[in-house]
């Protein structure tokens, strides 16, 4: 794939040469006949990279893996909670009006979402 890849680019850049040589062709035409050629480098530059990488920490284990229990990993299901994990409650400091302004702002959030999803369950 990669000598594919490399092959058109350089085909691309002898071509905007061509083109940059012919009666329409332009500085344009050249800019591009020399960028082609560097693409070609850089996709190889890129591929060496990539497999020095993969030398370096082996392949990449792409086995199936074994399922959590959700009771043992903490996540919770609940009515109207699609994905929760469950976490110690967090104490908000009575003089920290910002947290609770923007708490009070969730709780208004999630009672607006629990009405509407009622009231759609209920137009089923």
């Amino acid at each position: 794939m990669l000598v594919a890849a490399v092959l058109v680019m350089l085909r691309l850049g002898q071509w905007q040469w061509d083109r940059a040589n012919s009666s329409s062709g332009g500085l344009q035409n050249y800019a591009y006949a020399l960028q082609w050629p560097l693409f070609a480098v850089f996709a190889i530059v890129v591929y060496v990279k990539t497999m020095r990488e993969d030398q370096r920490h082996g392949p990449v284990d792409t086995a199936p893996r074994a399922r959590l229990d959700p009771s043992a990993s903490g996540v919770r299901r609940e009515d109207g909670v699609r994905v929760g994990v469950s976490t110690p409650a967090v104490a908000v400091d009575a003089d920290d009006v910002e947290t609770q302004e923007w708490n009070a702002r969730l709780a208004a959030l999630n009672a607006a979402t629990a009405r509407t999803e009622a009231a759609r369950d209920r137009g089923r």
